[in-house]
């Protein structure tokens, strides 16, 4: 999907006489969004804005190096070397030496007389970083105006790491004006440079604003983009905020253990497997960071919420990422960590006070967030009309946030619709979800307004199943009448299920679940060939997600029944 932007001016910090204005340039092509208000601290910002900055240009997925200058290299020492033996004369030898020495000397004159043009060419690779790599390869913020707070979303290069940043209005001295509203800002290099100019002894006014900084613009003109935004872009946002809807185990740690367990690993380079950041939790003890291989333990001074009864011992990967959080640690107040599982998603919640910063991380890097997992097959989905989810989310987008049993309440619908409504129009770039603060929030990714027609396209199941084999699979299983539901236990956090089923001509497995009472899946495990490689981290089997429609199906008729 191509995304116009423009912009008059460029996103910038304008000093004054014991005065900042930070001023943000938004996409002139979307609705009129705009906030204007004066920071009451400006120090708590910058470090927030500087670390989202971070999270815009990581990239943290392996690349083999390029080593064709060093084979090159390599042969011609080769060739010396024989020819330096083919050389049994001492006036040969000689006379060969002088040559390589000459040839230097010429070498050297060479790249003299080169320099102006080295330095061209540099100052021409500036021009094309700063200005035309911002302009093609960096996806520029998307930036939501609520109520209550102003929040900053991006994905990593990488697309591995996803990061909100959630201003509330208290961080503000007072806030002039604002209209409620999504757009995108300018956010260059030049200004995340001159973000780091900011001071505590100054006042610093905050504006976001469809005209920008006129006066340091070029000439008056606009700045134009045009983003080839994929849908797997799209994707990303629903997987994020798939897993925050899931049973996530929550844990919470102090701004010096995280800076223990950064600093531990800039010191030292993992030379063998696993590079994993362990967590070991266990009831009525302390929890446990254990950093492989080296087996260092970090023990959590915190208490952790956790209730289960079992032990659990919790990997996650790619923990390289979690250096972008260097710069808030210092103004941090609270640290919560939510772990999904083994081998998944990993999600941390810094409390700046006023300010809130969320780093979801994907399970590695290189099953990012829109390629990889399909976490949105453990929620639990039913069917909804275009009726229903229009209703919805022109509820949502009056009230800009609410949690799904209050807009159960005032729709008229049930909790369980509202929810996969939300869910629907999570996925098409239409709301989002806050873990922070448990509500989901309006958010309009594109700047179309919302149709039927998109309503009707998000409801399509499928559609969905057409892009999910595993999803399609377990609805051919589930309609052939080849799973079968053997136990079925209600327990305090949901119900226990194991069962039966046969896809195809396959032999029969015994895929085990535990959702909770809204129909998430907490828990599986399956004998199948796809859940023994994969586990989780690429989503459920097919068995499972049969064993789970044919719960759904029987608490479906329950209630109704009830």
């Amino acid at each position: 999907m191509i995304v116009p932007m423009q912009y008059t001016g460029r996103s910038a910090i304008v000093n004054g006489l014991g005065t900042a204005h930070v001023g943000l340039a938004a996409n002139r092509l979307r609705e009129p969004t705009y906030f204007r208000g004066e920071l009451r601290e400006p120090l708590v910002f910058r470090e927030a804005l500087a670390a989202l900055y971070q999270v815009v240009v990581s990239d943290y997925k392996y690349r083999p190096r390029d080593r064709l200058a060093f084979f090159a290299w390599l042969e011609e020492q080769d060739r010396k070397f024989l020819a330096g033996l083919a050389m049994k004369h001492s006036k040969a030898r000689a006379r060969m030496e002088a040559l390589e020495a000459r040839l230097t000397e010429l070498d050297q004159a060479h790249q003299e007389r080169l320099k102006p043009f080295h330095k061209a060419r540099l100052d021409y690779f500036n021009f094309i970083y700063e200005d035309q790599y911002e302009l093609q390869m960096l996806l520029d913020p998307v930036v939501t105006v609520h109520p209550d707070e102003v929040s900053f979303e991006a994905f990593s290069r990488d697309e591995s790491t996803y990061a909100r940043l959630a201003v509330k209005h208290e961080l503000f001295e007072r806030v002039d004006e604002f209209e409620c509203g999504t757009t995108n800002i300018d956010f260059s290099l030049k200004l995340h440079q001159e973000l780091e100019r900011m001071r505590t002894y100054r006042r610093t006014r905050f504006d976001i604003a469809p005209e920008g900084l006129t006066v340091i613009s070029d000439a008056g003109k606009h700045q134009e983009k045009k983003i080839d935004l994929p849908d797997s872009w799209v994707m990303g946002f629903l997987q994020v905020h798939a897993t925050m809807g899931l049973g996530l185990y929550r844990l919470s740690l102090t701004p010096v253990e995280l800076y223990n367990v950064i600093r531990y690993l800039r010191r030292r380079k993992a030379r063998v497997s696993p590079r994993a950041l362990r967590f070991e939790l266990a009831r009525g003890e302390k929890v446990k960071v254990v950093l492989e291989p080296w087996g260092q333990t970090f023990e959590l001074t915190t208490p952790a919420i956790y209730d289960a009864p079992k032990p659990a011992s919790i990997r996650t990967w790619g923990r390289d990422r979690l250096r972008v959080l260097a710069r808030l640690l210092p103004v941090a107040r609270s640290i919560d960590v939510y772990l999904a599982g083994y081998g998944l998603p990993s999600i941390y919640v810094l409390d700046l006070g006023g300010v809130t910063f969320t780093l979801a991380l994907s399970g590695w890097t290189d099953n990012d967030w829109t390629g990889g997992a399909k976490f949105d097959l453990l929620t639990r989905r039913i069917d909804v009309g275009a009726a229903e989810m229009t209703t919805v989310y022109q509820y949502l987008r009056q009230v800009r946030l609410a949690t799904d049993a209050v807009v159960a309440q005032q729709t008229g619908l049930t909790v369980e619709r509202c929810r996969t409504a939300l869910s629907h129009l999570c996925q098409v770039g239409r709301a989002m979800y806050d873990l922070k603060g448990c509500v989901f929030r309006h958010r309009d990714l594109f700047p179309q307004p919302f149709s039927v027609e998109e309503a009707l396209k998000a409801v399509q199941v499928q559609a969905a199943e057409a892009a999910n084999p595993q999803a399609k699979a377990a609805r051919a299983i589930f309609e052939k009448d080849l799973v079968r539901l053997i136990a079925r236990r209600p327990v305090v956090t949901g119900y226990k299920l194991s069962g039966s089923a046969r896809g195809g001509a396959g032999p029969r497995v015994r895929p085990l679940m535990h959702v909770d009472e809204e129909g998430r899946i907490i828990e599986a495990s399956c004998t199948c060939e796809h859940h023994r490689k994969f586990k989780l981290t690429k989503g459920p089997c097919e068995h499972i997600l049969a064993l789970r429609l044919v719960h759904m199906s029987r608490l479906e008729s329950e209630r109704q029944g009830g």
